[in-house]
């Protein structure tokens, strides 16, 4: 009789441990398959068909400067695909950096003068180096100027105000000292929504990045007009089916969440070009 019980014992104790180790071994695959970000699928790249050759060769034509990062970069492949996809001659593009001579650009003829400008982090430093490039000449070589700040420059701890208030003041400065240079006004870019685990406690932790981000985008849009807005985050937000989110649609994200895709690109690339053109004079 007792060993009886303790057959029957040891194997209820068995079952226990048994049951254990599956909820153990399901628990592990639920997490490594949840636990980081899964990548996004990519929406078909169809922008460069939206573009008309007249807008590209009127944007080619104007003598541009612009100040930027990563993002930047996905533009400027951006514009390469809608030129080579239409056969349109695309300005000629210009990588500098801020310690360079101030490239001269005949009058009459279309340029892309772009720099990394300042380091990710840190939007204040970004702000003095555009300015500083401006009034150091550029100002005098071209029709346009933007300075486009980062994702990684807003942040939930970001003052958004502070920050929106030395941007309004930088750039309604250089407006009122340079006034035949036209500045155009880029909202932050925004990343992708939290995917897995890790993603999403980071947000719990840290607080929600891109709602920092569309304060401050918020405040932009509030201050320019529509035709001086080159409204970077309104782009990533709209979905290809017209679906306007709260982060970068997961259809224009790289695997990263972060970066665009090639579509992501041409869609903003494309959309800088209507600003350049809609706004520009007569």
């Amino acid at each position: 009789m007792l060993r009886e019980r303790r057959g029957t014992g040891a194997r209820a104790v068995g079952r226990v441990l048994l049951g254990a180790a599956v909820v153990l071994a399901v628990g592990a695959v639920v997490l490594v398959r949840f636990w980081g970000p899964r990548e996004p699928e990519p929406s078909p790249d169809t922008a460069a068909q939206s573009v008309p050759p007249a807008e590209l060769r009127e944007a080619a034509g104007q003598r541009v400067f612009i100040g930027h990062m990563s993002i930047g970069w996905n533009m400027l492949d951006g514009l390469d695909r809608l030129y080579a996809a239409r056969d349109v001659a695309e300005a000629r593009v210009v990588e500098v950096t801020l310690d360079d001579p101030v490239p001269e650009v005949p009058a009459g003829q279309g340029a892309v003068i772009h720099a990394e400008i300042g380091v990710n982090g840190d939007p204040m430093g970004k702000l003095a180096n555009f300015d500083t490039a401006m009034r150091a000449g550029l100002a005098d070589e071209v029709d346009v100027a933007m300075v486009k700040l980062c994702y990684t420059d807003v942040t939930a701890a970001t003052d958004v105000d502070r920050l929106f208030a030395a941007y309004q003041q930088t750039l309604d400065e250089l407006q009122r000292d340079h006034p035949d240079v036209r500045f155009l006004h880029a909202t932050v870019p925004l990343t992708a929504a939290p995917s897995g685990i890790k993603q999403h406690l980071k947000v719990l932790v840290r607080g929600d990045d891109n709602d920092a981000r569309e304060r401050f985008n918020d405040l932009v849009r509030e201050a320019y007009a529509d035709d001086d807005l080159f409204d970077i985050a309104a782009v990533e937000s709209t979905a290809a089916d017209g679906t306007r989110l709260a982060t970068l649609a997961p259809g224009w994200a790289d695997a990263d969440r972060q970066h665009l895709n090639p579509a992501g690109s041409t869609v903003l690339a494309a959309r800088f070009l209507d600003v350049l053109t809609q706004g520009a004079p007569a």
